[in-house]
């Protein structure tokens, strides 16, 4: 009961305090001044002091109860800590003091988690070597949240370390977050997520923890192809496997390719088995490796050697060739004599005979070897008759008629007896050299070879039609430049074949006609072959040069088409027929009316003329007038001759 008044009594010194204000205390003591207790256990302090002369001292709690221990302490008792956010005093009002004094006890509650559990964030199954995943931790219920520590294990190793600033004192959830980029070291690897509060040195220890169950994870890689190198050596009919490894997980499926074909090692290689090989591994993903693998071999056969015949004078050659890797070496056997001589080029070995004589002649073997095996053939040499050389000219790529206008080329194929040492090939039309082309075949180390061929380009003209071409070839076989020889084809005979001309002199673009009268139309044209010549005209068709209409009138005037035609093309033109009045006949009879008109005017004006100059009034002289009639004219004799005189009006007309 005392106590319980004691507690009421400070309390009530509380509110005065809280009124008031209250001083920071230093006659206070606290044993322990530091609690750090897990939510629901029990606690005490003890709050003591040396003042002898105090009115009350006490503590404030919301929770638990003071009981007075001593005659200068006071001790709070809890017997289930319930209350999360306390902030536990003790005070203690001296007297003359005004104001009651505090010292706060320090109280940290702590609640470990109810569990910690670790996973992978949007992600299940086997993770891939390189990308990057994350891991999430969480932690269910735990206080204080500013005092966990979250760390992170891959197997015993910690890799990682979280903590938090959140300064709430209430159980809480947390959450943590770790990314990780996996290696194929990883495979099988655990991580878990440890959940610590670190509470002081007056927290307890070892620090209250929770472990998460381990996270095992699964790592795939590769596949990865390694080959001890990318040019394997192989040797025929021997069993050879390439020299690479394949690594990944899961375990990779191997195949090998070779031109898209399967192919299976271990095997026993030939000639046709080189070239390029591809590896295929394929797992979750695929990898692809080109090797490239040769196969070594002894020479096994013996090629382009065979008998000859060799006209004696002349040079001759043999050649052996044969395949094998490495290239292989050549040895020759033969009757002795001063004017042979062997020449290696580019894995071939020729035997040169120079002007051949009876003491070459007989058995000559070839060898081919190499540090792997040889291979031998012999072949007989004899001596033939003479050969003789010729030309030909063709052209190419063509045959029948030429066509005016178009490129042809004509080629000249000359074989000769090898061998020779310069040729000159000259072209000619007709008489006419055209061009000439040479050809230093001991240069060139061609020499023996027995036949070449020279080209020339024409332009057909019409005026080739029938024009005869030909080549001559001569030949100097010998380097002194003796024995010169010449050959002469036989003569190309070309026909040029042209298209129609029309000829428009004599066919103009307009042709006018008198109504009535007769026309003909011209149409000639000039080609090759001879063109046919048709004219059109609405519906009408002719056959031939000539059109005739043979009265121009309105129905036969328009336009006409003349066609020319052969096989190699079509020339057209058209004439415009236009029709014209004939005002001749009609001019005529205009001129010969004003003709008699005019004819007439003057006739009449020269009557009138006449009479008055020569019919006019005459006085004779020594005529006597008749008095019966005064229009007498005397004409000197006896008789009078009665005149009638005119009016003005008569001669006036």
């Amino acid at each position: 009961m005392c106590q319980r008044t004691l507690f009421g009594i400070s309390l009530g010194l509380l509110c005065l305090y809280l009124v008031t204000g209250t001083n920071a205390s230093s006659n206070l003591r606290l044993d322990p001044p530091r609690i750090v207790a897990s939510f629901g256990s029990s606690i005490s302090a003890n709050c003591s002091t040396d003042v002898a002369d105090y009115l009350i001292m006490g503590w404030e709690a919301p929770i638990g109860t003071s009981e007075k221990t001593g005659p200068k302490m006071v001790t709070w008792i809890v017997g289930n800590l319930t209350e999360w956010d306390m902030k536990p005093s003790c005070f203690i009002n001296v007297r003359d003091q005004p104001l009651p004094e505090e010292l706060p006890l320090s109280l940290t509650i702590y609640k470990i988690p109810d569990s910690v559990s670790i996973s992978t964030v949007n992600h299940t199954g086997p993770m891939i070597e390189g990308r990057q995943y994350e891991l999430q931790c969480d932690i269910q219920n735990v206080a204080p949240v500013g005092n966990v520590t979250m760390k992170w294990y891959k197997g015993d190793t910690q890799v990682g370390n979280t903590t938090f600033s959140e300064s709430s004192k209430t159980p809480d959830n947390l959450l943590a977050t770790l990314q990780i980029s996996p290696s194929r070291d990883d495979d099988g690897a655990q991580y878990r997520c440890k959940a610590e509060l670190d509470l002081g040195p007056e927290g307890p220890q070892p620090l209250p923890a929770v472990m998460s169950d381990p996270l095992n994870i699964t790592v795939h890689y590769g596949p990865e192809i390694s080959c001890y190198s990318g040019n394997f050596t192989a040797i025929r009919n021997e069993e050879f496997t390439p020299n690479c490894t394949v690594q990944g997980h899961p375990t990779p499926e191997i195949t090998w390719y070779k031109e898209g074909v399967t192919v299976s090692f271990p095997k026993k290689m030939d000639i046709n088995d080189a070239g390029q090989y591809i590896l295929n591994a394929s797992s979750y993903t695929h990898a692809i490796h080109p090797v490239e693998i040769q196969v070594l071999y002894a020479p096994f056969e013996i090629k382009e050697l065979e008998k000859t015949t060799i006209n004696q004078n002349y040079d001759g050659v043999l050649k052996c060739s044969s395949v094998s890797k490495p290239r292989p070496q050549y040895n020759w056997t033969y009757p002795p004599a001063d004017n042979v001589k062997v020449e290696n080029v580019d894995a071939v070995s020729l035997l040169h005979l120079d002007y051949i004589t009876g003491h070459n002649t007989g058995n000559y073997t070839c060898t081919a070897y190499n540090h792997l095996g040889e291979t031998s053939q012999s072949v007989q040499v004899e001596m033939g008759a003479t050969q003789t050389s010729s030309a030909s000219i063709t052209t190419v790529n063509h045959s029948g008629p030429m066509i005016e206008g178009t490129q042809y080329e004509l080629q000249c194929d000359v074989q000769y007896v090898a061998p020779v040492q310069h040729i000159t090939v000259h072209w000619y039309k007709g008489t006419t050299r055209l061009n000439s082309q040479s050809f230093n075949l001991s240069q060139t180390g061609n020499k023996y070879q027995t036949n070449l061929f020279s080209t020339l380009r024409v332009f057909s003209n019409r005026t080739d039609n029938g024009a005869q071409y030909k080549c001559v070839a001569e030949l100097t076989p010998k380097a002194d430049g003796r024995h010169r020889i010449s050959v002469t084809s036989e003569p190309l005979n070309i026909t040029v074949h042209y298209k129609p001309v029309i000829n428009i002199e004599k066919l103009p673009s307009v042709v006018p006609v008198f109504r009535g009268y007769q026309e003909v139309l011209v149409c000639e044209a000039e080609g090759y072959p001879a063109p046919t010549i048709i004219w059109t005209f609405k519906s009408h068709m002719v056959m031939g040069e000539n059109y005739t209409i043979e009265e121009a009138t309105n129905e036969n005037v328009g336009l006409y088409t003349c066609t020319a035609n052969n096989s190699v093309n079509t020339t057209i033109i058209v004439v415009k027929v236009i029709l014209k009045e004939d005002y001749l006949p009609l001019i005529a009879g205009f001129v010969a009316l004003v003709v008699v008109i005019t004819s007439v005017f003057f006739i009449v004006i020269y009557s009138i003329y006449y009479k008055n100059t020569k019919m006019g009034r005459y006085m004779v002289e020594g005529a006597k007038p008749n008095a019966q009639n005064g229009n007498v004219a005397q004409n000197g004799k006896d008789s009078a001759i009665p005149m009638k005189k005119l009016s003005q009006y008569s001669i006036s007309l």
